[in-house]
């Protein structure tokens, strides 16, 4: 800076600084958290203990789960569950053939896919107009130019 600035910003009246005045926040505030501010809870809950239906129904469960346990039936024996089972259930038979049917299918079917997917064009190049290798001009052919096409046979559709 030049001393003329220097001496023109030194002799010029400056604004009054005002104080910054502190922000509070929500973590700085001033005010009491008492309890004597807050209404108290009105709600009533019922008393945990063992005594509660959640234990009560876990002990019933338990003690069912124990009886069946001890009065079942063995698995030789016959009852109506083992009916009910055999009579409702599909046979074992039954899923066999459906499982080979399957498989059959299956089978047919990547034998397909492997048909489309393996398969090639025939190595023969196909005219539209086959007619045309007769004809060529006579004019505009360069010396050892005219290709031999004595040898070329035109296949019909039916001939391949």
């Amino acid at each position: 800076m030049s001393l003329a600035r220097t001496a023109l910003l030194a002799v010029r009246p400056q604004a009054a600084r005002v104080a910054r005045v502190q922000s509070r926040n929500s973590s700085t505030s001033s005010h009491e958290h008492d309890d004597h501010h807050h209404d108290v809870d009105a709600a009533s809950y019922p008393k945990e203990g063992f005594a509660s239906a959640g234990w009560t129904y876990t002990i019933v469960a338990a003690l069912g789960l124990v009886g069946f346990y001890k009065f079942a039936p063995s698995p030789e024996e016959d009852n109506y569950v083992t009916r009910y089972i055999a009579h409702y259930f599909t046979p074992g038979a039954s899923w066999a053939k459906t499982n080979d049917r399957h498989l059959e299918l299956t089978t047919e079917l990547q034998e397909a896919i492997q048909i489309s997917q393996t398969g090639q064009r025939p190595h023969i190049h196909r005219y539209r107009y086959p007619h045309s290798l007769g004809t060529a001009s006579a004019f505009s052919v360069p010396v050892g130019g005219d290709p031999d096409v004595s040898s070329v046979q035109v296949k019909r559709a039916n001939e391949f």
